[in-house]
């Protein structure tokens, strides 16, 4: 019992180890031997629980993706205005963010593998729970007629940025404090429409 405990901190370990190096650095940026002194493992303690530094890469973008997607999807199936349920969205992601910083820029990142298993997987991405959403306020008429799509883009794009700026220091590591702020400005560019 106290091995698999042992052994499942180890996996956890090199598993935040190597989404702070991915987010930070790329995937082709860093090396098994990075992850492994970040991690304070060796590499064979890394290979004994993934394959290769790709299998790895694929289950932190999948735990941050299916993280992300899920919490869209607990916004758009609760009651309420689109507005209120929106509002609570950007705090929770805002607040996730300064909890860990690293999860959002995981996500901005284009990388060929991250693309590959969305499509290979069915990884179901943000984008699509947040265009779903999206969506769900303009048929109820609380949101003008709009490219939800494109709307999500923006709006993800304009949050990923925050998180970025937050890293190189061009906003404060925290985010939670612009919530306000936010909230207005992305809910400004949904009822702007088309």
């Amino acid at each position: 019992m106290n091995k698999k405990t042992h052994v499942d901190s180890k996996k956890k370990d090199i598993l935040q180890a190597a989404m702070r190096l991915f987010a930070t650095k790329g995937i082709d940026g860093i090396s098994v031997k990075q992850i492994g002194e970040a991690a304070g493992v060796t590499d064979a303690a890394i290979y004994k629980h993934f394959k290769s530094k790709d299998a790895m890469a694929l289950e932190v973008f999948g735990q941050y993706c299916n993280s992300y997607t899920t919490l869209i999807d607990f916004y758009r199936n609760q009651d309420g205005s689109f507005v209120s349920r929106f509002h609570q969205l950007v705090d929770d992601v805002l607040g996730m963010h300064d909890e860990d910083q690293c999860g959002l820029l995981l996500l901005s990142q284009h990388h060929e593998l991250y693309a590959e298993a969305s499509h290979s997987q069915h990884v179901r991405q943000p984008l699509e729970a947040l265009t779903e959403f999206i969506e769900q306020g303009v048929q109820r008429g609380e949101l003008p007629k709009q490219n939800a799509q494109l709307s999500g883009v923006l709006i993800i794009g304009a949050i990923t940025r925050l998180s970025v700026s937050s890293l190189e220091g061009e906003l404060p590591q925290e985010l939670v404090p612009f919530a306000t702020e936010v909230k207005q400005r992305l809910t400004a560019l949904l009822s702007e429409g088309q």
